[in-house]
């Protein structure tokens, strides 16, 4: 028995007629008689009592229709799903993402894609910067966001935002009062840094920055996220480098400038498992570049 015997019985069913059901299938009535006898030999029982003016369900063959019916129905779901699944619109997504990521560039990614597959589950994990290759590989995560902080041997990436930093600056500063600031004026002050085991590529990037300036930044103290960074510059405590895309976060007492000369780049990327295939990882990558286009347009 197979599908084809189902929509064929399922045809006469309705029809009650071996001719009309012909017609509606699109085939001659002989092959069609002969499929219903294959089908009722196969099951052991009479579907039709057939006369050569009424063609009627046997008590059999209308407990095979609603069963049929049924399983029609659910094959036909199937092979919507499955083609949906094939097109990464449904489906589970974990998604990793760093503390940056979760007021800048994950807000808007995360609602245009659930608005665009509301019938995709999205997990999302955080993880450190410096364990989001890990936890691709131990397969945490189908996909994430990501900064350079590591090799990532087995990991495919695309690049979705780069920026240079920024000088976070408390708002009363005598530095506040200027449009832009030479790196090379924040040689006497005290800096919020970036520990090198939370943050190895902003803690190397910001000490070069600075040798090329002429000094070696003043420590008042490292920490391993941006925010809490912010929270300390706006209390005082120092000086802060930071990506731009931070600039949309406004706390009291802090203001941002541009650094004077050509800044190196931050990079943001996503990245996933090079052997993962899942067409929703292609959906979310999509979707997450159309998004950016718009955010670089909406940069401060």
């Amino acid at each position: 028995m197979n599908l084809r015997h189902m929509r064929y019985f399922i045809a006469v069913a309705e029809e009650l007629s071996f001719t009309q059901a012909a017609v509606r299938l699109h085939i001659a009535q002989p092959p069609l008689s002969q499929q219903i006898r294959q089908l009722e030999e196969e099951l052991g029982v009479t579907l039709f009592q057939r006369t050569k003016r009424h063609v009627q369900l046997t008590d059999a063959g209308q407990v095979f229709y609603i069963h049929a019916k049924q399983i029609l129905r659910a094959t036909d779901v199937a092979a919507l799903e499955a083609q949906r699944a094939e097109r990464g619109e449904i489906g589970r997504l974990s998604v990793g993402f760093f503390e940056h990521m979760s007021y800048t560039l994950l807000p808007p990614i995360y609602r245009a894609f659930c608005e665009r597959f509301p019938d995709v589950e999205v997990v999302l994990r955080w993880f450190p910067v410096v364990d989001q290759a890990d936890a691709l590989l131990r397969g945490d995560v189908d996909i994430a966001f990501m900064r350079p902080t590591s090799q990532f041997d087995g990991i495919s990436t695309e690049t979705l935002l780069t920026e240079p930093f920024v000088l976070a600056i408390p708002e009363h500063h005598p530095l506040a009062s200027q449009d832009s600031v030479a790196l090379s004026q924040c040689a006497t002050e005290r800096f919020v840094l970036y520990a090198p085991k939370l943050a190895p590529d902003f803690h190397t990037m910001i000490y070069r920055l600075c040798a090329e300036a002429g000094f070696t930044p003043n420590a008042a103290l490292e920490v391993g996220q941006i925010y809490a960074c912010l929270g300390l510059v706006s209390s005082g405590v120092g000086l802060a480098l930071v990506p731009s895309s931070v600039q949309r976060i406004h706390l009291e007492h802090l203001t941002y400038r541009p650094i004077q000369g050509q800044m190196p780049l931050v990079k943001v990327m996503l990245g996933w498992r090079t052997s993962n295939t899942s067409p929703l990882l292609q959906s979310f990558i999509d979707t997450a570049k159309e998004v950016m286009t718009a955010f670089e347009h909406e940069r401060p």
